[in-house]
């Protein structure tokens, strides 16, 4: 199906966090959402408006330490206005969706590198415009993102992205059917508190949500957790213990992911925080529970050759992954032959690079026996469009369980304006549903219902109001605070 490009526009919503969110060496308590708005036309001259989002978070795309928050925000969006003006220009004739994104990829990723950004970075704005291409399409169409997939509508091509898959199309790596529930792997911050106890007075939050560790697991049954490590071995281990505690009373059966964020200058100090896990008894069931372990180290060391003893050796005690070095489309190609066996999918880093690594993670898997995969993490994605479109996609890989935090920094969807808000309780009443005067995400027995996104586009059919937001070219990002 060929289709052509008439318009982008792009606006901008603030979010405050009810509670800080804590990730490596950022620490987040507003942040700003950019949407995209693409019209586009298929070849029977049939219109429709595609939508994404993304939040524009600090010190995850890029963690340079000479630059602060707004520097980090103003390339992103630097990167999003390359995008827009690369993939009009290879939009303007109708063509197919991949030969559309293979152009204005590379001519963004080329924008980046004109700018000295780094490819993940840069690859953003491309993503965005490519997230917003699908749901288009879908909409067009009236065909949901799984079904556009089963049918390769959009012409995509993964062996151009890895020889492996010649031949190999998207029906071929995605689930049989879109999963209609997953489970929720909840985050624990680095600065989120575990025990109802330790909330001092004066931080207690009286939203009606819950707070520690422990009030989440009591009101949600939750089984999947992700912890975060920063480095600081006696300390990681002193608030790995108290985790491990609550864990071992409240649930009969729990799984755990621990993300590094980058905080490892070298792999034997992350050796040495795995044997000491190993080794302690009030640890035991904890660290028998780990499925895999997100990028510990500096994204500068995590692809070098000379680690590639110590990354095996970390493999295999558990499964190791890369997520923030994964700045280019055969990233995880190289990763794997250093001992990584997976990588995250995020929207962020773009849904066709998510399908091929889809792909070769089952030919490396079938051709060497190893359990190669990919995980579903979260950049702590809001609702409605964000959040729907990470969903849908996860849903149509087939992951079973996501990583989610957006509804616990953030008080549900109070953010949205009224009519997004009575959109999402119509037309999504099994993922969210009524808090108070509020509208939160529906978690239950640690999962959530994503049935209701197998809708056209990619997941999110909610009208976006952009009368409550302010169009880019009239954002500040003073106005954050």
């Amino acid at each position: 199906m060929h289709l052509s490009i008439k318009g982008v526009q792009f606006y901008m919503r603030n979010v405050q966090t009810r509670m800080p969110f804590k990730y490596g060496v950022a620490t987040l308590t507003s942040v700003p959402i950019l949407h995209v708005l693409v019209e586009i036309e298929v070849a029977d001259g049939i219109r429709a408006t595609g939508v994404a989002g993304d939040i524009l978070p600090p010190k995850w795309f890029d963690k340079d330490p000479a630059k602060d928050y707004a520097e980090n925000v103003d390339d992103l969006i630097a990167m999003a206005r390359a995008a827009a003006a690369a993939y009009q220009i290879a939009g303007g004739r109708p063509r197919s969706l991949f030969d559309i994104w293979r152009e204005g990829y590379g001519a963004t990723l080329a924008a980046g590198d004109d700018c000295g950004l780094n490819h993940l970075t840069a690859s953003h704005g491309s993503t965005l415009m490519e997230r917003a291409l699908f749901d288009g399409l879908g909409a067009a169409l009236g065909l949901s993102y799984f079904d556009l997939l089963q049918a390769n509508l959009p012409g995509l091509d993964l062996g151009w992205i890895y020889a492996e898959l010649n031949g190999v199309v998207a029906g071929d790596i995605i689930a049989p059917e879109p999963l209609n529930n997953l489970y929720i792997r909840h985050t624990v911050g680095l600065s989120d508190p575990i025990w109802t106890a330790e909330i001092a007075a004066p931080d207690r939050l009286a939203d009606g949500l819950p707070q520690a560790l422990e009030e989440y697991i009591q009101v949600q049954a939750l089984s999947y957790f992700k912890i975060k490590v920063n480095g600081d071995l006696e300390a990681d281990l002193a608030r790995l213990r108290s985790i491990a505690a609550l864990l071992d009373q409240s649930t009969s059966d729990y799984f755990i992911t621990l993300d590094g964020n980058e905080q490892y200058h070298n792999i034997e100090s992350f050796v040495e925080l795995l044997e000491r896990m190993g080794e302690d008894p009030q640890l035991a069931r904890f660290y028998t529970s780990v499925l895999y372990i997100e990028q510990p180290l500096e994204r500068s060391a995590a692809l070098d050759v000379q680690l590639e003893s110590g990354i095996r050796a970390v493999s295999e005690r558990k499964p190791m992954l890369i997520d923030e070095s994964d700045g280019d489309l055969n990233t995880f190609k190289e990763a794997t032959r250093l001992g990584y066996l997976g990588v995250s999918t995020k929207n962020c880093k773009g849904l066709i690079k998510a399908l091929a690594n889809q792909g070769l993670a089952r030919h490396l898997s079938a051709a060497t026996g190893k359990g190669y995969f990919l995980t579903g993490e979260d950049l702590m994605n809001l609702p409605v469009v964000p959040l729907q479109q990470d969903l849908a996609h996860v849903a149509a890989l087939g992951i079973s369980h996501v990583e989610r935090n957006g509804h616990h920094y953030v008080h549900g969807l109070d953010h949205l304006a009224a009519a997004e808000r009575q959109g999402c309780r119509q037309q999504h009443g099994s993922l969210y549903g009524c808090q108070g005067k509020s509208v939160v995400l529906k978690i239950g027995s640690g999962a959530i219902d994503v049935s209701s996104l197998q809708v056209p586009g990619l997941g999110a059919r909610v009208d976006v109001d952009v009368e409550s937001m302010v169009p880019l070219e009239e954002w500040k990002f003073a106005s954050l605070a």
